[in-house]
């Protein structure tokens, strides 16, 4: 079965059949009422986007307060006292527009804002095994949630993230070969569900205990801040067939 164009419900579906894979999946539901009442209802703080969304926009973080709901988008906040006032609030802003829904994930942090890795995952051809070609890191602007670039983030290469981020040293030791094995494993499950495609973007949490979240993956990656010798590294994988 084929997934057409960018769908981020579908392909986390794909992805959930994948036993090995599961346990690195964000708990994602589809957008409505009572999915939104039964995630704020078991987590904290919740992530609502739209299912085929682009550079991080239109993405609200919601949280549960000591009395309330607190609603974050950028760095705008709004607050509300009844469940009821945030979803009619949401569905204000959402319209007829597919969402998702997503737990959110508590990232490590560099001074203090998160910060989560994009892997690019490439085969040589279309029978050929997935590799990890490349990998940044992406720290979110003071005071913002979201890590893109084109909202404020920061770029940052793996080695200085670590030496700046709060995980502890004992467990950056492995940390990058399991983030490659992980963006390796969901780009084989989502193969066969694009068949043409030998290039995938995939953007993946970390927790400060060192536990991997894939939150989304891309089907047309930006190469913006990645090195030069990374995107030369990317294109010289794209001519070989």
């Amino acid at each position: 079965m084929k997934i057409n164009g960018r769908n981020k419900w579908r392909m986390y579906l794909a992805m959930k059949r994948n036993k090995k894979l599961r346990k690195y999946l964000v708990h994602t539901r589809l957008w409505s009422r009572n999915s939104l009442y039964m995630m704020l209802l078991k987590y904290k703080s919740v992530v609502v986007k739209p299912n085929k969304g682009l550079k991080a926009r239109d993405i609200y973080f919601i949280s549960k307060k000591e009395k309330g709901y607190e609603i974050q988008i950028y760095e705008r906040k709004y607050y509300f006292s009844e469940r009821e006032q945030v979803y009619k609030f949401m569905q204000r802003k959402i319209g007829q527009v597919t969402y998702i829904i997503q737990r959110h994930i508590d990232m490590a942090k560099i001074n203090g804002n998160p910060f989560d890795i994009r892997v690019i995952i490439q085969r040589k051809s279309l029978s050929s095994p997935w590799k990890a070609t490349a990998y940044k890191i992406r720290v979110a602007k003071k005071g913002r949630r979201v890590t893109n670039a084109s909202k404020g983030g920061t770029i940052l290469t793996y080695n200085v993230a670590m030496n700046s981020c709060n995980i502890p040293k004992s467990i950056k030791n492995n940390l990058l070969d399991h983030i490659k094995e992980v963006s390796v494993l969901a780009s084989k499950t989502l193969g066969p569900y694009y068949p043409n495609k030998r290039l995938f973007g995939i953007d993946i949490g970390i927790k400060e205990d060192g536990s991997l979240h894939i939150f989304e993956i891309n089907r047309s990656p930006l190469l913006k801040g990645f090195s030069k010798i990374q995107q030369k590294r990317i294109r010289m994988f794209r001519r070989r067939k």
